[in-house]
């Protein structure tokens, strides 16, 4: 069922069911996580981001703070209280080793019973790996504000549910590294929802009949359709928003989408746009293998902090390799005249430099973006595990979905190609005790059990926006008839979660209509 025909007719052959880089990062308001790597270990920190690491690392961290600026405005409306307090229940540290069934560990979560009456059904918010989960999630935020916003028509009573490991459900442990983490992962999530359906269903004494139905953008978008596809009986239907389903280690796919959104007419992007990016990064990475003097050269233009810092090779590769500028196009804000937040405002300062050559122009938009300051482009050498979250997303690609994302040569990435790898991102995953060959494995696993690009479900929605860089590897042909998807055109990363008020596109509007009508045809279902 193909519900993306109806609001955004888009050329089939274009819409690819291979991999773009989420991801979740993931998608997934990335952001976002923490993708790791020894180019940019130094850069690993514990800043939530609100979906999957965007542009690896350095552009995930880099971005990070714009977008928690908007995202700080969009979720700061009135919470309804005393129903959204901040609870907790007591979960299972292993749900599937008995030796281990007095381990045990507490997890938040927060509920909004404003308008339930007792009959209507449950709208469960799915936390993922970033930020940090907070009363607005069940009244107004990035979330799932398509879920909050229906409420009050069909009389939801709405939970969220924060995941095993990040924010404050992280289970108490003197071990590090793998030890302490090994039982963060999606198999785990997903009982914890079982549980927690169970709880939810004791203190409400909702009846068995009670229709849940799951929602969630990027990793979390993943989490809601993984509890549909996993526990049928009790989750009715899920809406699963930007999330990237099959999973890939090399994911060359997601800074193919970035270069494509240069070109992206619909938000502001054009062809004479992309090739000053491309034909700009390649000149850079010739200039930066020629000599010192045009390396003292560059960083003299680029105003960066310590003159000599592209001396140090893996500083200079970690510059060029995730790009000299930020292209936001996970998070792509068309509204924002922010060349940091917006493509259409990144291509105007590029297209309005008047500069002599590609490069001087994307100097001119690097000192946009960084207002005037200097550029501190510094790799510290080590991460050490201290207990937090600041690993847990990490440690899930190592263990489960890959997600690197790299800028080869023959790429289509508009970045300085050949300076990011696989091995370079996957290097990480030795801190973890895993080699590539056993994350390979590991990814391999997690397509086999959750069925790829192509899961084999029912009553499970998967849109997608054609900006996101994770769509290539959402779920973009129907899987069956009851599985429908959809393409939201100049859509970034799951932009129709967000509150109403904030969405200035007109395709975004429409698409958080569909999904809406959508769930009512399935809450209408036995």
């Amino acid at each position: 069922m193909q519900l993306a025909s109806v609001l955004h007719p888009l050329d089939r052959a274009e819409a690819r069911s291979e991999i773009v880089g989420l991801r979740r990062g993931l998608p997934l308001e990335f952001r976002q996580a923490l993708m790791a790597s020894k180019l940019l270990t130094a850069l690993l920190c514990a800043t939530a981001i609100d979906a999957l690491p965007q542009g690896g690392i350095r552009q995930a961290l880099r971005d990070a703070s714009q977008r928690k600026k908007h995202k700080l405005v969009a979720g700061a409306a009135k919470t309804h209280k005393p129903n959204a307090a901040e609870r907790y229940l007591t979960q299972r540290l292993d749900h599937y080793d008995a030796s281990l069934k007095n381990a045990s560990f507490q997890q938040r979560y927060f509920v909004n019973a404003t308008w339930f009456k007792g009959t209507g059904p449950v709208f469960l918010c799915v936390g993922g790996e970033g930020p940090a989960l907070d009363a607005s999630v069940v009244s107004r935020s990035v979330h799932c504000s398509d879920a909050t916003e229906l409420a009050p028509e069909v009389g939801a009573l709405i939970v969220a549910l924060e995941h095993r490991y990040y924010g404050k459900s992280i289970p108490p442990s003197s071990e590090r590294g793998a030890q302490r983490l090994r039982h963060l992962t999606s198999h785990q999530a997903v009982a914890d929802i079982a549980v927690f359906h169970k709880h939810i269903s004791g203190e409400f004494k909702l009846p068995s009949t009670t229709k849940w139905i799951a929602f969630g953008g990027s990793y979390p978008g993943m989490m809601a359709g993984f509890s549909r596809l996993r526990l049928p009986h009790l989750i009715h239907a899920a809406v699963s928003s930007s999330a990237p389903w099959h999973a890939k280690v090399d994911m060359t796919e997601y800074n193919d989408r970035v270069g494509a959104a240069l070109a992206n007419g619909a938000v502001g992007g054009s062809e004479q746009c992309q090739k000053i990016v491309v034909d700009g990064h390649a000149k850079i990475k010739s200039l930066l293998e020629s000599s010192r003097l045009q390396r003292m050269a560059l960083a003299k233009l680029f105003n960066f902090c310590n003159p000599l810092a592209l001396e140090n090779e893996r500083t200079r590769r970690a510059w060029a390799g995730y790009g000299v500028v930020s292209v936001p196009a996970q998070s792509n804000d068309p509204a924002s005249t922010d060349p940091g937040q917006s493509i259409g405002a990144l291509c105007s300062v590029l297209l309005a430099a008047n500069a002599s050559s590609s490069v001087d122009a994307l100097a001119t938009l690097s000192a946009r973006q960084h207002g005037g300051r200097c550029v501190d482009a510094s790799l510290s050498r080590n991460f050490e595990d201290d207990g937090s979250d600041a690993l847990s997303w990490p440690w899930q690609t190592c263990a489960e979905f890959g997600f690197y994302q790299t800028c080869e040569v023959g790429s289509q990435c508009p970045f300085a190609r050949g300076y990011v790898s696989v091995a370079d991102e996957i290097s990480i995953c030795s801190q973890f005790g895993l080699t590539r060959s056993m994350v390979e494995d590991n990814v391999a696993f997690s397509n086999q059990v959750y069925g790829g690009a192509r899961p084999q479900g029912s009553r499970i929605l998967f849109p997608n926006g054609d900006v996101d860089p994770w769509t290539g590897l959402g779920v973009l042909q129907s899987p069956a008839p009851t599985e429908p998807v959809m393409s939201v055109v100049g859509a970034s990363h799951h932009a129709w979660t967000h509150p109403a008020d904030t969405i200035t596109q007109q395709t975004v509007r429409d698409a958080k209509k569909a999904i809406q009508s959508q769930v009512k045809q399935w809450l209408a279902v036995e």
